[in-house]
């Protein structure tokens, strides 16, 4: 299908014969260029009367990555048949002219300020294998699940299905969902997802599948009110999730297990293997630094905040001056990512030496601050860091200072460090997301001096609301390692969340200032 290489998706089937033939030309792929230059490869594997579903993919451009989304359009049939939905960002069309055989596209870009801009587009029809219904591949059914569904199936009589679906239910809230067994591939767990209640549909969305609310759906028992989905995962995975019931995610019911997300709240599953981290309970008493404000005033109007400063232990009645970590998303990491106790446990257990913690709040729009905004970035080098050198006794150079953040804020604190390497010697990036390929490109470009830098990314996040993260943290690190920069990279089995994040941060700082503690120890 030309440049643009869609991710796996499901065979495209041929419509039924209630579709319409004018309609049904629709399925199959279809490729072409945008007005803005990109690329896009639209795939329409199964249609049905008045609706659809499809992936539609971006090919990498000059300031994105390649990127691509899940959408059931509604299908307007006519002389010329349309597909149309919106996402969070855009409303998209599609309109078929028989005459030429081509499809018409048209994206019109949402913008908080009310603009936007819109895009064209002219697709022409590619060759794709297509399979009749009948020969689509059976979904997974994980093995006991399998064996239960089975003797549903198998009773005729009403009383007695509903008496064993009630048996599955009862085992599912005892355990909570998903229910968890061994997988077929040595090292897996498979999972069955489970709603019961009325419906027309039920999706799932979370972090094996890019958080799309439009790939998957729950199957449902035929005759009954019962929702299921099975997947496999690495043992040791944890993902977090959301049920979609009829068009609206919320947390699956029969889940006692939530992991808080900024505003929102996710349902969470962590699988057989998986280990939390210890670090984030509170330390013992004599162990926990103190917590104080400091207010930051920029000449720049609109950028003074107050920032929250972490001080170690023993900090007051000594004399001794201490490295600084400036970390982005302070209100984040503190409701969620436990950073107290995080910072208190590893000084404790002598993983990283005594240090001083500055955690900077974003102020307006952070997605607009933490887009390598030159601003924000002379407010951190102009005001932030010379406001904390002088009230706080600090070690004022590059190897003793470094700067943090998380997804977004991955991408301020990296800029920041590649373009101020003589005021930052160290970076912690954990799951960058934003500015992609800007930011590839200034990595490539090189730090005027090395810089050590902690890159952490889930598994999960090769496919996060269609991007790749994981590819994009492998050519961040590869740019920066020709530059002569140490740098590890840690991927794990998790998707883009705070409890991923917090419990990768005593890998991080222990590579980042566990040099300071041997030279403090003399080693």
């Amino acid at each position: 299908m030309g440049e643009v290489q869609p991710p796996d998706h499901p065979a495209v089937v041929i419509p039924t014969a209630d579709v319409p033939p004018s309609v049904a030309v629709l399925s199959g792929a279809w490729e072409g260029t945008w007005s803005n230059g990109a690329k896009s490869v639209l795939v329409v594997y199964r249609l049905e009367k008045g609706k659809a579903r499809l992936l539609h993919a971006f090919g990498e451009g000059d300031n994105l990555l390649a990127w691509h989304e899940w959408a059931r359009p509604t299908v307007v049939p006519g002389d010329k048949p349309r597909l149309e939905w919106k996402n969070d960002w855009s409303s998209v069309a599609f309109e078929l002219s028989p005459a030429t055989g081509e499809l018409s596209g048209e994206l019109r870009e949402f913008s908080r300020d009310g603009g936007g801009k819109t895009w064209r587009v002219v697709m022409r029809h590619r060759n794709i294998e297509r399979v009749a219904p009948e020969k689509v591949k059976a979904p997974l059914v994980c093995p006991e699940l399998a064996r239960e569904l089975r003797l549903i199936e198998e009773e005729s009589d009403q009383k007695r299905r509903t008496l064993l679906v009630d048996a599955l239910m009862g085992r599912a809230k005892q355990g909570g969902t998903p229910l968890t067994e061994p997988g077929a591939t040595a090292g897996t767990t498979c999972a069955t997802f489970i709603y019961r209640g009325e419906a027309r549909e039920v999706g799932i969305s979370g972090d094996m599948n890019g958080w799309s609310e439009q790939k998957e759906l729950l199957f449902r028992l035929p005759g009954m009110d019962l929702f299921y989905y099975c997947g496999e995962y690495p043992a040791d995975s944890r993902i977090e999730y959301n049920l979609v019931i009829d068009g609206t995610a919320g947390l699956d019911p029969f889940n006692p297990r939530v992991s808080l997300f900024n505003r929102k709240s996710n349902s969470e599953v962590p699988m057989p293997g998986y280990r939390p981290p210890p670090e984030v309970e509170p330390a013992p008493v004599a162990a926990r630094g103190t917590v104080e404000e400091i207010a930051i005033v920029s000449k720049q109007p609109g950028m003074s905040r107050t920032a929250t400063v972490y001080l170690p232990v023993g900090y007051a009645g000594s004399a001794e001056r201490y490295p600084v970590l400036y970390l982005n998303d302070a209100f984040g990491a503190l409701k969620f990512g436990s950073m107290i106790n995080v910072l208190d446990n590893l000084i404790r257990r002598r993983v990283v030496p005594p240090l001083i913690a500055v955690l900077l709040p974003s102020v307006g729009d952070r997605m607009v601050e933490y887009s390598m905004n030159p601003r924000f970035e002379s407010f951190v080098v102009e005001a932030v860091v010379p406001a904390v050198d002088r009230r706080y006794r600090t070690r004022p150079s590059p190897e003793f200072r470094a700067v943090g953040g998380i997804s977004a804020g991955a991408t301020a604190a990296l800029s920041l460090a590649i373009n101020h390497p003589d005021l930052f010697g160290k970076c912690m990036a954990q799951s960058t997301a934003t500015k992609l390929a800007p930011l590839i490109k200034l990595a490539r470009s090189g730090p005027k001096a090395p810089i050590r830098v902690y890159l952490d990314v889930g598994r999960f996040e090769s496919d996060y609301h269609g991007k790749d993260l994981v590819e994009a943290s492998h050519r961040i690190r590869d740019a920066l390692v020709a530059h002569g920069c140490p740098v590890h990279l840690r991927e794990v089995n998790e998707g883009h969340g705070w409890r991923n994040w917090r419990a990768r941060m005593g890998e991080a700082l222990e590579f980042l200032f566990a040099s300071l503690s041997a030279m403090e120890r003399g080693e």
